[in-house]
């Protein structure tokens, strides 16, 4: 059996966490004031089942204690061997029609056989079909006093108001790090398993708050009643920490040879996805720090926007190298593009090639410098894209110090734009692009196709046009190109 399985909790004292709604359900049980249909939702694996089946099993006891199953009566031996017939768990997920629900309004409508309450769970009940759900509210408007209901959701959205209005509602939280923890110790005390400190760690972090995630990873790297990290990382390919700094210092630095790092990787057979997901979890800690010490992180942001849409498409992906090194491409290319490098201050770039000295160069000549670097990245990358995928890369990057059309604001434009609700994307699309004015007509000339498929959308042309409006700037029409 399953170790999940195995040590499924029995009653409200053996379940870990949800302190506020074991409280609540335990009073409502030993005083005997419990209301016909409940709605348990929060995410996958924080015990909403576990507490339906408990809380059934306490409704009925013949004995409870302080709200607590006993355990030791008839009608729990009876659930424990799941031959209890008046406690009925359904999975809406392949019970999703009407007649499905109809035949649980008809047998409904007996008594229970050997229990107080006939029990219906019905787990991901927004799996059902409207039919459905309207055949369910007949019964929840007049249920029969001997019927109870428990409904379970991890998408609480997809249940009409009609369902929720009718059913007592309890939001299920994601576990705490230190509540994993206690119930990993407690089953690998139960099972003679040796756990390493390190190894704890790993999994509580890559669990995300759900216990049946760990408890499944844990029984996952179990190996001669032994769980050590030098076993998990030769089992599941982790990078070491010095690899994912190096990885990270060369991402936020635009170093294309970060695609030679990348081939390293996929050729030692690490994880990539949990690789990425660990570089990702990284750069957004790295961030909040940066942004709470004052510094611009629009380039981060775009990145773990970037990082984030890659990992999303590498689990549909034929080959999750080719969807990485992609993402890759895009975080050192549209960085550039926008002018908004993770580079040090010029006041800190001290070491490189060409250094900026206070006393023989100016401010305007650091920067300057630092523009000759990003074009000279540029053309590695076009050069490094050409060769791998046979690709020419977007139609030219233009002169992007002269980016900003002699006819128009640039910025007084994006910041009208952005009272309007244009997203970030947007803004630095209108940033990269060349703006002029002729006979009625705004010409928009776009840097790259990211920033031309941008600008296209319908709802970003109108944000253009509003803000023009602002700035009384009378047009007839848009061109982009």
């Amino acid at each position: 059996m399953a170790l999940y399985l195995k040590y499924r909790p029995l009653d409200f004292s053996s379940l870990v966490g949800q302190d506020f709604i074991k409280t609540t359900l335990r009073a409502a049980v030993a005083k005997d004031k419990t209301v016909w249909a409940y709605m348990f939702t929060g995410p996958r694996g924080t015990g909403k089942t576990s507490t339906a089946r408990i809380f059934a099993k306490a409704i009925n006891c013949i004995s409870p204690k302080d709200g607590d199953p006993d355990l030791s009566c008839d009608i729990c031996k009876a659930f424990a061997e799941d031959s209890l017939i008046d406690v009925i768990e359904i999975d809406a997920a392949s019970h999703t029609g009407v007649d499905n629900i109809r035949e649980i309004i008809e047998k409904a409508q007996f008594r229970p056989t050997n229990t107080k309450y006939k029990i219906y769970i019905i787990d991901e009940v927004h799996m059902l079909s409207k039919g459905a759900f309207n055949a369910l509210l007949k019964i929840l408007e007049e249920p029969p006093e001997h019927v109870k209901f428990i409904l379970a959701t991890t998408e609480i959205h997809k249940v009409p108001d009609t369902i929720l209005s009718r059913c007592q509602r309890y939001d299920f939280k994601n576990f705490s790090d230190s509540e994993v923890k206690w119930r990993l110790e407690y089953i690998a005390k139960k099972e003679w398993i040796s756990v390493d400190k390190e190894s704890y760690e790993y999994i509580v972090k890559n669990a995300e708050g759900w216990m049946r995630n760990a408890v499944s990873l844990f029984e996952q790297l179990i190996s001669d009643d032994n769980i050590s990290f030098q076993h998990i990382i030769e089992t599941l390919g982790i990078a070491s920490e010095d690899e994912k700094n190096q990885f990270i210092e060369k991402l936020t630095s635009l170093d294309v040879s970060i695609l030679d790092d990348f081939e390293s990787l996929k050729k030692s057979w690490k994880n990539l996805k949990n690789f990425f997901k660990e570089v990702l979890s990284i750069l957004q800690r790295k961030s909040i720090a940066r942004l709470q010490a004052g510094e611009n992180i629009n380039s981060a942001i775009l990145t773990m926007e970037t990082l984030q849409d890659t990992l999303m498409k590498a689990k549909n992906s034929f080959d999750e190298s080719i969807t990485f090194s992609i993402g890759l491409l895009k975080i050192l290319w549209v960085n550039q593009e926008i002018q908004i490098p993770i580079f040090p201050k010029v006041e800190s770039i001290k070491n490189q090639d060409t250094p900026v000295s206070s006393k023989s160069g100016t401010e305007e000549k650091g920067l300057k410098q630092v523009e000759e670097k990003i074009e000279n990245k540029k053309e590695e990358i076009i050069s490094w894209a050409e060769d791998i995928f046979a690709w020419s890369g977007p139609v030219g990057l233009g002169d992007m110090s002269k980016t900003h059309g002699s006819d128009l604001d640039i910025d007084l434009l994006i910041t009208h734009a952005k009272k309007h609700g244009a997203k970030a994307a947007t803004t630095m699309s209108i940033k990269g692009s060349h703006f002029t004015i002729s006979d009625g007509i705004v010409s928009i000339k776009t840097a790259t196709k990211i920033s031309l498929n941008t600008l296209q959308k319908v709802e970003n042309k109108d944000f253009i046009m509003l803000a023009l409006a602002d700035m009384k700037i009378d047009v007839d029409d848009l061109k982009i190109s």
